[in-house]
């Protein structure tokens, strides 16, 4: 995997190849730990049963795709994954803006200070909906904060907000209520593109971040197929963006298998000159056959301090994305606007079920 902080390697690619995808990922907890949220926007969406079945020339732009998801004191209260018909994916260089549907965000850098703003608009077939608006802002990230570069890599991850304030409002159909949340928290961005299906390189990985009052934690784990590793995480600073340690031991334990046979692993250790944090995946938020979500702890020594912050962290298994005994679960999830929904997507009950 290629690694960058610099925000050029975010523009959108439309040459990637067939089964290609590219991704912009957006997640947020708010302040008193109530809310938090995950927004993806996909072009080529990698998780589609579609894209699989339509062969070796299928393009990313024929599958774009959002996955919104909103959790309510660690349990789903908004669930949507929608992949939308060709040419529903707009990107405009001008003003580094995208939009899926009437899903949309926009980039903007004023001097130092990077801004994503979201606005997100659905109204599902099971009576769920959701209207948000939200900012995210930071820091611009010194360009070489981080980086792995190889010419052989097909998978990119830019990493451009460790750190963000998140302000805004969300209004939400959700599974338990009606609610209008002003929103206040912290947040996290970045950008993936692949050249490839994740699969021909990764055998897995765990991904994650947490909040500290003056540093960010971000963990990259990830196994190769070749049986090569690149296990990698840093603490960043809030402030200034700077990687003030990485970590250079990385140790994961405590595996459990889901129904599916997934078998990840619940506890992180990360350890380096300075510091020893200790990861517990712990409240799991979203477990199928290929992909696992966790409301996350995190406790952390460093220089002699002890810190406790809480964060998002996800597993991936991306051979079983192509498993197609699981596809009929991934199809209640998955709304496909070019088909009829399913029958369990126009229910309030069952559609909650699949969450």
């Amino acid at each position: 995997m290629n690694i960058s902080t610099k925000l050029n390697d975010e523009h959108f690619d439309p040459e990637k190849p067939p089964k290609g995808y590219e991704w912009w990922y957006f997640d947020a907890i708010s302040l008193d730990k109530k809310w938090s949220l995950v927004v993806i926007f996909f072009q080529g969406n990698p998780f589609s049963p579609e894209y699989i079945k339509a062969g070796a020339d299928a393009l990313p732009n024929d599958f774009p795709a959002i996955s919104i998801s909103v959790y309510k004191n660690g349990k789903p209260e908004y669930y949507s994954f929608i992949e939308y018909q060709e040419g529903r994916f707009h990107w405009n260089d001008k003003d580094e803006s995208c939009s899926i549907g009437s899903n949309f965000f926009k980039r903007s850098i004023n001097g130092n200070e990077l801004v994503y703003e979201l606005l997100l608009a659905q109204t599902l077939e099971s009576g769920h909906s959701i209207n948000a608006k939200l900012k995210f802002s930071s820091p611009v990230l010194p360009e070489d904060s981080i980086e792995h570069q190889s010419t052989e890599e097909k998978h990119f991850w830019n990493l451009l907000q460790p750190h963000a304030q998140v302000n805004g409002s969300i209004s939400l159909k959700g599974k338990r209520n009606d609610f209008n949340v002003l929103f206040s928290g912290t947040g996290y961005h970045d950008h993936n593109t692949g050249y490839e299906p994740m699969k021909e390189s990764f055998d897995d990985w765990y991904w994650g971040r947490f909040h500290f009052k003056d540093s960010t934690l971000i963990y990259y784990v990830m196994n190769q197929l070749d049986g090569g590793k690149q296990h990698e995480a840093w603490l960043i600073s809030n402030q200034s963006g700077e990687v003030m340690d990485t970590f250079s031991e990385i140790k994961s334990g405590y595996f459990e298998k889901n129904r599916f046979g997934l078998n990840s692993a619940r506890k992180i250790e990360l350890k380096s000159l300075k510091a020893h944090a200790t990861i517990q995946l712990s409240s799991l938020v979203d477990n199928g056959p290929f992909y696992q979500r966790f409301l996350s702890d995190c406790v952390m020594q460093y220089e002699g301090k002890t810190t406790a912050g809480v964060g998002i962290s996800e597993y991936i298994k991306p051979a079983q994305i192509y498993e197609e005994k699981y596809w009929w679960m991934v199809r209640m999830r998955l709304r496909f606007l070019a088909q009829k929904p399913h029958w369990v997507q126009r229910s309030k009950m069952f559609y909650e079920w699949t969450w």
